[in-house]
C-alpha cells in the first residue's frame, strides 16, 4: 500500500499547485512589447491608432515570447497575429494559424487547421486551443489529442497545466499504448511521470482482458493499476469483482479488497471473500477474510454447494502423467483451510481442511472430518469423497469410520455402524449400501411397521449391508458373524453405544446461510463484451490534416 499513497501524494500534491497557480493574478499588468517587424504602419480608426506590423514579427508579454507573419495592434494592447504563429515560454511551444491575444486577461486564443503545442515528450494537437500566459494553462475544446513516447490521450476539451505538466481531459476520453486502450469520462495525466487518474466510469482493454471502476490510477512505469469503486475484471477463464483492486499486468499478479467475487465459470466455481491475492500466470488464486465458496453444475436443475473456511485457494496445475495428458492437460482444485463447513441440500460436512479436485470429481476431507447425509452422520480419519454427474457417489471413510443415525421414534437410540474402512455407497444422493472393513461392528434398532422389535448386534471382519427407505434390507457377512437380536424389554443403551461414538448434530450447517449470507452476483461477461471499445475520432480526425503549419523537425520527437 506504500506504493499507493505515494502515488497519490503526488498527485494532491501536483492539483495543489495547480489551484495555486490558477489563482488570480493581482500584479501589475505589463504591456505587450514590439521587439520587431520587417514592416510597421500605424493606421488610425477613428479615434485609435492600430499598428500593422508585418514580417517576422516578435511580441512579447508576461516573458512569452510571440512570433507571426503579420499583426494588427491595438490601442489596449489586445492584438491578432496572422500565419505561422509560434508562442514559446520556458519548455512549451505552441504553433497555428491565427491568434487573437488579449493582454489585461493574458489569455490568447490559437486556432488554425492544426494547433500544436509541445512542452518536453508530450504534443497536444488540436483545432482550438485557448491559452494563458500567467498561469502558462491552455485550454482545448471541440477535440484534442495528446501523446508522449508511450501514450495517447484524446477527448472532446481538456486543460494543459505547463508548469505541473499536468494534463486534464473530459468529455469521451479515450487512451492507447502498447499494452491497453481505455475509455472514460474524466482523466488527469501527469505527462513526466505517465500516471493516469481516472474519476468516472473507466473501461479498459487489453490482451488478456477487460477491467471496468469507477476511480484509480495507472502508473505505467510500474505496470501498475489502482481501481476503487464497482471494480471488474475478466478474461477468458474468469470474472472477478471488489470494491477496490491493485494490479500489476507485467507480473500477472492483483489484489482485490472487500466484497471480492471470483468467479470461474470453466471450473465451476465461485469464490466469496474481503480480500483475494491472484496469481495469472500460475492459474492461481487465494482468498481469505471470512471467505466462502460456490460450486455448480452446467445443469440448473442441480443445487449449489457452498463452503467456508478461513483460507480458499482455488489452482490449476499442469498434469504431468503422460498417460493421462491427451485426455486433459491440466488438473483443477479448491483447497479449504481451517475451520471448513460446507453445504449441499442433500449433503453437509465439517472438517479442518479439504481439497476437492475438479477433474476427478474427488473431494478429500482431513483432520476431523463429518459428513452427514439426509438422517446418516458419518466419520473417520480421513475421507474421500468422489461424485458422478455431480452426485454423491462413494465415500470412503479411511480409519476409525462410524456411521451413525438416530432412531425416529426414540431420540436416545442410535443406529451405528463401524470398521477401520467404510465405504458407503449413494445413488441419487441417498445412502444405499455399506462395505465395512476390518473389525466390523454394528449396532441397529429393528422395527416392524414402526413398532420395535429389537436390537441386532453384530461383530464380523467384513460385513456388508444394503438399505431401502432407511432401513436395513439384507446384509452380508465375510467371515461368521458374532451376532444377537436383543429383545425390547433387555436393551440397555449404554452398553449398545459402540466405542468412538459422537452425536455432533451441532455441527451441522442448517442452510446455504449457515455457511455464508453474501449474495452472488450473476456473470456479466456477455454485458461487458458489448461495451462499444473507443474509437479515436479525434485522433483520425487530426491526422487526416495535410498542409498545415508543423512545429520545425527539431522540436519533434
Amino acid at each position: 500500500m506504500g506504493q499507493v499513497a505515494s502515488n497519490v501524494a503526488r498527485y494532491c500534491v501536483a492539483l495543489l499547485l495547480v489551484c495555486v497557480a490558477a489563482a488570480p493574478a493581482f500584479a501589475e499588468k505589463r504591456k505587450v512589447e514590439i521587439k520587431h517587424a520587417n514592416f510597421w504602419r500605424s493606421l488610425k480608426r477613428g479615434d485609435e491608432v492600430i499598428n500593422r506590423l508585418v514580417g517576422n514579427v516578435l511580441l512579447l508579454h508576461n516573458e512569452t515570447t510571440m512570433t507571426c507573419d503579420s499583426a494588427y495592434v491595438y490601442p489596449d494592447n489586445h492584438f491578432e497575429a496572422f500565419g505561422r504563429v509560434v508562442v514559446t515560454k520556458d519548455t512549451t511551444w505552441l504553433f497555428g494559424d491565427y491568434m487573437d491575444y488579449e493582454s489585461s486577461t493574458d489569455m490568447g486564443k490559437v486556432r488554425g487547421r492544426l494547433v500544436t503545442l509541445l512542452d518536453g515528450k508530450m504534443r497536444l494537437r488540436t483545432q482550438f486551443l485557448d491559452f494563458n500566459t500567467a498561469d502558462n494553462v491552455a485550454f482545448f475544446f471541440n477535440g484534442g489529442v495528446i501523446d508522449s513516447e508511450q501514450n495517447l490521450l484524446e477527448s472532446k476539451q481538456g486543460y494543459y497545466y505547463s508548469n505541473q505538466k499536468l494534463a486534464i481531459f473530459v468529455n469521451k476520453v479515450e487512451m492507447r499504448n502498447e499494452d491497453y486502450r481505455i475509455k472514460s469520462d474524466s482523466l488527469h495525466y501527469l505527462t513526466e511521470q505517465d500516471i493516469a487518474t481516472f474519476f468516472k466510469q473507466s473501461y479498459i482493454w487489453h490482451d488478456d482482458g477487460f477491467l471496468s471502476f469507477r476511480q484509480g490510477y495507472y502508473d505505467k512505469a510500474n505496470d501498475h493499476f489502482f481501481m476503487s469503486n464497482h471494480v471488474y475484471m475478466m478474461n477468458d477463464k474468469q470474472e472477478s469483482w471488489g470494491d477496490s483492486a491493485h494490479y500489476y499486468r507485467s507480473q500477472k499478479e492483483g489484489e482485490m479488497f472487500g466484497n471480492v467475487q471470483l468467479y470461474d465459470s470453466t471450473q465451476h466455481a465461485i469464490a466469496l471473500g474481503d480480500y483475494a491475492k491472484l496469481y495469472e500466470d500460475r492459474d492461481l488464486a487465494y482468498m481469505t477474510k471470512e471467505p466462502a465458496g460456490a460450486l455448480f453444475s452446467d445443469n440448473p436443475k442441480d443445487d449449489t454447494m457452498f463452503i467456508k473456511a478461513d483460507t480458499l485457494l482455488v489452482r490449476r496445475t499442469a498434469n504431468t502423467d503422460s498417460a493421462t495428458m491427451m485426455a486433459d492437460s491440466t488438473r483443477k482444485y479448491m483447497h479449504a483451510f481451517f475451520g471448513v463447513k460446507f453445504y449441499h441440500p442433500d449433503v453437509q460436512g465439517a472438517c479442518d481442511s479439504l481439497t476437492y479436485n475438479a477433474i476427478d470429481s474427488l473431494g478429500e476431507m482431513f483432520y476431523n472430518p463429518i459428513l452427514w447425509n439426509k438422517e446418516n452422520q458419518l466419520t473417520a480419519d480421513k475421507m474421500e469423497i468422489f461424485q458422478k454427474n455431480n452426485e454423491l457417489h462413494r465415500l470412503d471413510m479411511i480409519d476409525a469410520g462410524f456411521i451413525t443415525s438416530q432412531d425416529d421414534s426414540l431420540k436416545s437410540y442410535y443406529n451405528q455402524v463401524k470398521g477401520k474402512l467404510i465405504v458407503a455407497h449413494f445413488e441419487q444422493n441417498d445412502l444405499y449400501k455399506v462395505d465395512v472393513f476390518g473389525n466390523g461392528q454394528t449396532v441397529y434398532f429393528l422395527r416392524d411397521s414402526l413398532k420395535l422389535t429389537g436390537t441386532l448386534n453384530a461383530t464380523s471382519a467384513d460385513i456388508f449391508f444394503y438399505i431401502k427407505n432407511r432401513n436395513i434390507e439384507r446384509m452380508n457377512y465375510v467371515t461368521k458373524a458374532d451376532s444377537k437380536i436383543i429383545p425390547p424389554k433387555d436393551i440397555n443403551v449404554k452398553e449398545l453405544t459402540l466405542k468412538g461414538f459422537s452425536w455432533q448434530q451441532d455441527r451441522r450447517p442448517k442452510s446455504r446461510y449457515d455457511i455464508t449470507t453474501r449474495s452472488i452476483q450473476p456473470s456479466i461477461r456477455q454485458q461487458s463484451l458489448g461495451v462499444e471499445p473507443p474509437k479515436y475520432v479525434v485522433t483520425e480526425r487530426i491526422e487526416k490534416i495535410k498542409n498545415a503549419f508543423f512545429p520545425p523537425k527539431e522540436l519533434v520527437r
